[in-house]
């Protein structure tokens, strides 16, 4: 065979196979590593939160967590919170998630929330038949969406709850509570009354 034309197709051969790596190159996209929103994640969590004075400020229980350091949040889901902002009153929240901010206290609970107060005086009091503040019937207010701070030991929701109280029932559309005091502020309070059943007797 001729050298020129084996010069020849050993240029074409050279040049179909350049161009099959270069359409290989433009087919397979180029990997990106991006940065994760996440530095730690756990599950099965069991925390205790201390203030600067080394006291607790509120025990909490939690079935997932995961630490965003853009945002510097604690996300949780399934959580359970013990919190005593006074050595009189205690609470109890349960919520489907939560973020909280550890350095500043913000906390939002969302996914339907639960918050039982408790009064702590007198359930701890031995030797005595003091019953000045044991009387009083717990607080349970439930709702979609909780929002406050464990520093300032206040909380609030904008959006419709229900409060029961003993036998007291009521419905409000929004609520501000001070933990710490237990006062509760309520708005456009809707009580449903039910009269209990006529019975009618003879006089003579």
């Amino acid at each position: 065979m001729n050298t020129r034309i084996l010069i020849v197709l050993a240029l074409i051969i050279a040049g179909i196979a350049g161009w099959f790596f270069q359409q290989q190159g433009k087919i397979s996209p180029p990997v990106n590593i991006e940065a994760s929103e996440v530095d730690y994640e756990a599950t099965d969590i069991q925390a205790v939160q201390t203030n600067e004075q080394g006291e607790t400020e509120y025990e909490l229980n939690a079935e997932s967590l995961t630490h965003n350091p853009e945002t510097n949040l604690d996300e949780m889901s399934g959580i359970t919170m013990n919190w005593e902002p006074s050595a009189e009153l205690r609470y109890r929240i349960q919520a489907g998630s939560a973020t909280i901010n550890q350095q500043t206290g913000e906390l939002s609970l969302s996914g339907g929330f639960t918050l039982v107060s408790e009064d702590t005086v007198g359930a701890e009091e031995s030797g005595t038949n003091s019953t000045s503040n044991s009387d009083k019937e717990p607080i349970q207010v439930t709702g979609q969406t909780l929002k406050g701070n464990t520093k300032s030991r206040q909380v609030y929701s904008d959006e419709a709850v229900k409060v029961v109280q003993g036998m007291n029932r009521f419905e409000a559309s929004n609520m501000i509570a001070n933990l710490e005091t237990g006062e509760y502020e309520f708005g456009q309070v809707a009580v449903s009354f039910t009269p209990a059943e006529r019975q009618d007797q003879a006089l003579f």
